[in-house]
């Protein structure tokens, strides 16, 4: 009996010791299989990090080519089809001397050009929609990382309703009704009522001008993301014979004892693509005496602007020098500009040696039935002059460079690019868009100075006055406590080193009034504040449009730019 006991417990022991063993090994096999599973796991992830961080170098590689500061001259990319050369997305083994053949070599990245798919016509502009793609391996399957990248050399000053490449300063209820404002220094608001008398006398005049008013869906992009603001009026300005200087009253925080609301301050994260204005005037002439951008002379002429000291000279001699390819014009005092313009050909470029004055209705147009400008070259001074009465205008059809200054008053409806190389004056103005619907694209390297334009008028019924885009390679002040402006297109000053005219800022400084105001011996004598901020006397609704209306006419700049859409893994 107790041998059978025994063995029963010899059974019994073998059996745990049996079921333990199992157990074991069951716990070891799931130990390895976990430990081999984290290790696939933890080298996918390795793969996927590894490839996202390739596909961004490749980016940042791509970037840095493009941000030479004269990345066209430098790599000879002048039209469309050779910067689909220069990128190589158009060949299944791009060379490395490619775009597409050094990220690929590098990084193993792949570049696809899908600019069809956004109805790109990729043989008239430099507009690309590229994806970018790194292949990575997740457990037994093949993946990628991609990321969208659009590539634009549109300048960055027509993306915004107002701005400068330095400091922006908003005195007044300024109301921007649409569009953002840039400031590539800093950015100032106040409720400062600043203007300056007939006589010349700076004024920081006592009533409460309100503060800037941006719509809810406008933001105000600076260099830090901060916004210096005052709302003490009278003290936030102090004048002397010569400027307006501020006071020590501003601070990074908006005043609490204002209606205004405080506008969306945000910090400018993409690149800035500046206008090179002389070779954008070398490059119009070159291109309206019909020279091709791919010939040796178009590269030569454009390289002598670039070296050389004295730009403006460097211009006049290439226009005199083209000059004989184009129809030359004859002003004289007995015969209206306007009327010589009428009678000769359009088929070349135009070119008046000297001073010129328009009165009446002038169509330069080459090919009106489709819409396509002549240029007038003016070696001098430039004025038109448009009624005064608010029911007449002059029309104005045509693109024009002139060397000289230039003014335009009264009424007139313009379809034109117009370049400026000395100083620009538009006073008791209204400016509209011509018939054909198109507005104008005004760019002046010297000063941009907008005056006495409906002056101590305070309409009921509220409608742009001057409708185009606006720009300065110089500083800026523009003054709107006396007059109206409603600016349908947008406003810039570059600032070129110099401070803007009566301030002691560099960029461009706006004085405007939120209300109605009336005059007394041509000066602001009674100041009714308001605030509605359609009330103000000057707004700005930001007209994106005109920038394709102006296409041949747009502005030279010498980088392209990345705009990059999220990280997608597929």
């Amino acid at each position: 009996m107790l041998q059978k006991e025994q063995g029963y417990s010899l059974i019994t022991t073998l059996l745990v010791v049996t079921i333990f063993l199992l157990l074991g090994l069951t716990i070891v096999t799931a130990a390895v299989q976990h430990a081999q599973f984290t290790t696939a796991r933890v080298d996918d992830v390795q793969s996927l990090h590894e490839a996202k961080t390739e596909l961004n170098e490749a980016l940042a590689d791509f970037k840095a080519q493009l941000s030479a500061p004269n990345f066209f001259v430098d790599h000879r990319i002048f039209t469309p089809n050779q910067w689909d050369q220069f990128l190589g997305t158009d060949s299944s083994s791009p060379a490395e001397n490619t775009i597409a053949g050094r990220l690929t070599a590098r990084y193993g990245v792949n570049i696809v050009d899908e600019s069809g798919q956004y109805a790109i016509p990729k043989n008239e502009v430099f507009l690309r929609a590229l994806r970018l793609s790194k292949r990575f391996t997740d457990g037994h399957r093949e993946r990628t990382v991609e990321r969208l990248v659009f590539v634009t050399n549109t300048p960055s000053f027509l993306k915004y309703a107002l701005g400068s490449n330095n400091d922006v300063v908003l005195n007044g209820g300024v109301y921007v009704e649409k569009g953002n404002v840039y400031a590539g220094g800093h950015a100032y608001a106040s409720n400062a009522t600043n203007y300056v008398k007939q006589n010349g006398q700076l004024t920081v005049a006592s009533p409460n001008a309100g503060m800037p008013r941006l719509s809810p869906s406008s933001v105000w992009y600076t260099s830090d993301g901060q916004l210096m603001a005052c709302g003490q009026t009278t003290s936030c300005w102090t004048a002397n014979q010569t400027r307006f200087s501020m006071s020590g009253n501003w601070t990074p925080v908006w005043p609490t004892d204002v209606v205004e609301p405080a506008p969306s301050a945000k910090q400018e994260n993409e690149d800035f693509i500046d206008v090179d204005f002389d070779l954008t005037v070398a490059d119009k002439l070159l291109l309206a005496t019909a020279i091709s951008q791919t010939s040796d002379s178009y590269l030569a002429n454009i390289q002598r602007v670039q070296e050389a000291a004295d730009k403006t000279g460097a211009l006049q001699r290439l226009a005199v020098a083209l000059s004989n390819q184009w129809t030359r014009i004859t002003a004289d005092q007995t015969t209206p500009l306007e009327k010589v313009l009428k009678q000769i050909s359009k088929e070349k470029p135009l070119y008046l040696d000297g001073n010129g004055a328009l009165t009446g209705d002038v169509d330069i147009r080459k090919d009106a039935a489709n819409k396509i400008n002549q240029w007038l070259i003016v070696n001098g001074d430039l004025t038109l002059n448009g009624p005064t009465n608010s029911n007449h205008f002059i029309n104005v059809y045509g693109n024009f460079i002139v060397f000289g200054n230039m003014t335009i008053t009264g009424n007139v409806k313009l379809d034109a690019s117009i370049y400026v190389m000395g100083k620009t004056k538009i006073y008791q103005s209204r400016i509209e868009r011509a018939e054909s619907g198109k507005g104008v694209v005004l760019l002046s390297k010297g000063t941009l100075d907008l005056s006495r334009i409906n002056e101590f008028d305070n309409p009921s019924i509220r409608t742009p006055n001057l409708k185009g885009y606006f720009y300065t390679d110089s500083s800026a002040t523009i003054y709107a406590v006396g007059s109206y402006l409603y600016i349908e297109g947008g406003l810039f000053a570059r600032g070129n080193g110099t401070a803007a005219p009566d301030a002691d800022v560099e960029g461009l400084v706006i004085n405007a009034f939120r209300g109605q105001v009336n005059g007394d011996n041509e000066e602001p004598k009674q100041f009714t504040p308001v605030t509605d901020p359609l009330a103000s006397r000057l707004i700005v609704r930001y007209r994106p449009e005109v920038l394709i209306e102006q296409g041949t006419g747009l502005p030279f700049v010498n980088r392209l730019s990345l705009v990059v859409d999220r990280l997608e893994v597929k």
